[in-house]
């Protein structure tokens, strides 16, 4: 599994390179967003992907962005999840990240 660090109480972040282009693994990001359970796409522009996870029990928002660089050749992503609310997540920013990191690669086969 990919290095996960939380960078706060409310938020971590990953940072993963893939022998993809850039556009590819930006298509393969939506599609494992899209076919996930309890999330959602926002936003997808310049390289910037926007999504929302629910969690499961109580509802609770987090926002995740990944920003996407590189060429035809070799892409970069960095992968920050943060939580709407409350003083901590309780882990579930690496959670979500654990979770979303997988199916990426599951959809870039």
């Amino acid at each position: 599994m990919k290095d996960i660090e939380r960078t706060g109480p409310k938020s971590a972040r990953a940072e993963v390179s893939y022998e993809v282009p850039a556009e590819k693994l930006a298509s393969a990001i939506e599609r494992a967003i899209h076919t996930s359970k309890r999330w959602r796409l926002g936003s997808s522009s310049n390289g910037t992907i926007k999504a929302v996870r629910t969690t499961r029990i109580f509802k609770f928002e987090d926002d995740i962005t990944i920003k996407i660089s590189g060429d035809d050749e070799n892409a970069h992503a960095v992968f920050e999840s943060a939580s709407r609310v409350g003083n901590s997540d309780l882990g579930q920013n690496r959670r979500n990240l654990r979770e979303l990191l997988p199916a990426i690669e599951r959809e870039l086969g």
